[in-house]
């Protein structure tokens, strides 16, 4: 009798909660018939849609090599080891030869199980043999996902990007997409001097004067000459939001509207002062509403509800209301250094605290939208928490009184990389017995900078285990170079193994990826976060000098940049070459990886997008190095000739990094990124014309360490 052969169990992601051997060896093949059996047509959909993507044709004439899937009554499994509330889940995987059964007791639980299959699949095609198997698996966290703020990049993302970023999210079976309605940042000028930043997603009715437009200027390598893009928010001029929260609904996915509701709003009360807070003198703010007022009530009523109304025709089970850093900001496009408060002192407003104002406010809005029928409304926690102390034994006997006890979740954001605020803690919701999310960090500033937050998602997940959180739902933007972070807060709301951190799950996602090359990508994410975690790294970026926080207008760049350096004590020069150096090694290391076969679109989108995060630090870093070392040069007070000639080399040195950041940026994001990098480029340009001009005269003095200001249109 021959000995049965033993077949290594695949590296799956998220890892199932059981995978068992069975005897024998599959026989597997990317061409297979799909079968089911009380799967529902959006279900069917999704189904073959993810296969094909993957590669695996799906034909009718199959009689070897077939997919069986089936929806049955949950009394037809065994789900005595799984929770009660992860139950819609839950799945099963049976592979024998060449026959795959999939089968769930709900219709999400296939489409879970066809995104391990195609696990599974991946290392078939690799070349690895698969044992046959009997995979069971389930969640351990109810809201798992990522909050797409409302920032440059999600502005222009066609329905076809957000389709692409369910599907992405949708891999590692995350199954939550918050999507930023509205957001202001009234201090943030990126887009030029009279420009605040303020974005509205989605038109609101009856409202034809709340009509933004952005405006991004960039210099552009592939067209040799500067480019300009007047537009409105995609999902605002073509309306789509409502197809966005479709396709996620296929592919097993809740699409959550985050509407900014007191904080982070100066749009609205300048376009219409009618909503705004008022100072003590009746003048309106320009940031904020008057909570006393029953005009906003009214608008705010009719627009939240025009968002239930017109794009969850099947009803909204989470709306997030956000209430987060309720103060003073700028308000005046005219006036960069121009506050307003967001607190009201009418006669009536100036009667109550600014707790007693929120505490009313909250409560309003939460009844206000539960009657609209929305299941649950989420607040951020700082206001609650850290500002002021509202959740107290009081407030949850208010809630219980109107019957909300149930239908408010406090949602808990900290955004540290070695240590968090305990009074952004989800015990205090869990003190008053409110239910409670976390909020890390996944991606942010990606039209800025490469940010690592891998440190941020280990902790904030360790903390909403530790404090029975349900749902994990990070603040970020969405860019394919960070995957790996979505796919490590994916690894801790799904597996939830407590003997696994950070780097074991990483490891384990790189694994399933790039299989013998995983090594070759960490180390290369190890490059980008020894580099971007430097503290004196972030004086190279543009965006934080675009901030009207300062008591001058505008922010010379890059002179306050290199001021920065200079004041130092330590030398920035060979530090920041070093960078260049680590920058260019890593990119090296994405090149190579992006040479191996069997990639697929994701994961080639995410090389693609890390080859821009290398050559961006490499502009950065091999710009400012020069330009420090030129000062030093010019101490003396003379311009030479060689001077001049140098810097056109290293302008077009720089030219070259640009040209890989645009040609491997995401398109969404490629403007605004590139926007953020132009000033350097156009300050070499300014700076070459000022050494030719002063060459052979002591006039370093007169030299301007500006980029020129762009005009305004």
């Amino acid at each position: 009798m021959s000995k049965s052969r033993r077949y290594e169990i695949p590296e799956l992601y998220p890892q199932p909660k059981q995978i068992i051997p069975l005897e024998g060896e599959s026989n597997l093949s990317t061409d297979i018939r799909l079968g089911t059996f009380n799967v529902l047509p959006l279900q069917r959909k999704a189904i073959r849609s993810i296969l094909t993507a993957a590669g695996i044709k799906v034909v009718a004439n199959k009689k070897l090599y077939v997919i069986d899937v089936r929806v049955e009554t949950p009394e037809s499994f065994d789900m005595s080891d799984v929770p009660e509330e992860f139950r819609n889940e839950y799945y099963e995987i049976r592979i024998k030869g060449a026959e795959i059964t999939i089968s769930a007791p709900c219709q999400v639980g296939t489409t879970w199980a066809t995104q391990t299959l195609i696990g599974v699949f991946r290392h078939f095609i690799h070349g690895n043999k698969m044992p046959n198997m009997l995979i069971r698996d389930w969640p351990s966290m109810a809201n798992r996902g990522i909050f797409v703020e409302c920032k440059w990049g999600p502005d222009r993302m066609t329905l076809q990007d957000w389709f692409q970023t369910i599907d992405s999210i949708a891999s590692v079976k995350l199954n939550t997409l918050g999507i930023g309605i509205y957001g202001c940042w009234g201090s943030c000028r990126y887009e030029g001097g009279t420009r605040l930043t303020e974005f509205l997603m989605v038109p609101v009715p009856e409202h034809e004067e709340l009509n933004k437009q952005h405006r991004l200027r960039w210099y552009s390598p592939k067209e040799k000459e500067w480019q300009e893009a007047d537009y409105k928010e995609f999902s605002r001029e073509n309306d789509f939001f409502g197809e966005v929260v479709a396709y996620a609904k296929e592919r097993g996915i809740t699409v959550i509207p985050f509407v900014n509701s007191l904080g982070h709003n100066t749009f609205f009360p300048r376009m219409m002062p009618e909503l705004s807070a008022k100072n003590a003198d009746g003048t309106p703010t320009a940031n904020g509403y008057c909570l006393s007022s029953p005009e906003v009530r009214k608008f705010v009523e009719d627009f939240y509800t025009s968002i239930i109304d017109r794009y969850y025709p099947d009803g909204c089970d989470y709306f997030h209301v956000q209430l987060d850093e309720i103060g003073e900001t700028r308000v005046s496009p005219e006036d960069p250094l121009k506050n307003g408060s967001p607190w009201c002192q009418c006669p009536k407003c100036a009667k109550k605290s600014h707790e007693a104002l929120l505490t009313e406010y909250v409560l309003w809005l939460t009844k206000m939208l539960v009657s609209k029928g929305v299941g649950k409304v989420v607040l951020w926690n700082d206001m609650m928490t850290t500002s002021m102390s509202l959740m107290t034994k009081t407030f949850a006997k208010k809630l219980e009184k109107e019957g909300l006890k149930d239908r408010l979740i406090l949602d808990c954001w900290d955004y540290g990389n070695t240590k968090l605020n305990p009074k952004r803690n989800p015990s205090y919701a869990k003190n008053v017995g409110v239910e409670s999310w976390v909020t890390p960090m996944t991606c942010y500033f990606d039209w800025s900078w490469y940010d690592y937050r891998v440190g941020n998602i280990d902790l904030m997940m360790k903390l909403g285990r530790q404090e029975g959180s349900t749902g994990a739902v990070s603040y970020s933007v969405h860019n394919p170079s960070h995957i790996d972070h979505e796919a490590l807060l994916a690894g801790y709301a799904w597996e939830d193994a407590p003997d696994t951190d950070s780097k074991g799950y990483l490891q384990r996602w790189a694994t399933a990826h790039f299989n013998e090359n995983a090594k070759l990508y960490l180390n290369a994410i190890a490059l980008l976060k020894d580099i971007t975690l430097t503290d004196d790294f972030g004086f190279c970026y543009n965006y934080g000098y675009t901030y009207s926080s300062a008591d001058h207008w505008p922010r010379p760049y890059p002179a306050e940049a290199l001021e920065k350096f200079e004041a130092r004590e330590a030398d920035s020069i060979a530090p920041l070459n070093k960078k260049a150096e680590q920058a260019a090694e890593a990119d090296a290391i994405f090149v190579k990886l992006l040479e191996a076969e069997g990639l697929d679109e994701q994961e080639r989108d995410c090389l693609k997008s890390l080859r821009a995060e290398a050559n961006r630090i490499s502009f950065y870093a091999k710009g400012f190095a020069w330009l420090l070392q030129l000062r030093k040069e010019l101490a003396s007070g003379s311009v030479k000739k060689s001077q001049a000639t140098a810097c056109g080399k290293m302008r077009d040195e720089l030219l070259g990094h640009l040209a890989l950041v645009e040609a491997n940026m995401p398109s969404w994001v490629m403007p605004a990124t590139m926007m953020g990098l132009s000033p350097l480029y156009e300050a070499f340009n300014s700076l070459e014309k000022q050494l030719q001009t002063y060459a052979g005269r002591k006039k370093a003095n007169a030299i301007v360490w500006a980029a020129p200001v762009a005009p305004e249109e």
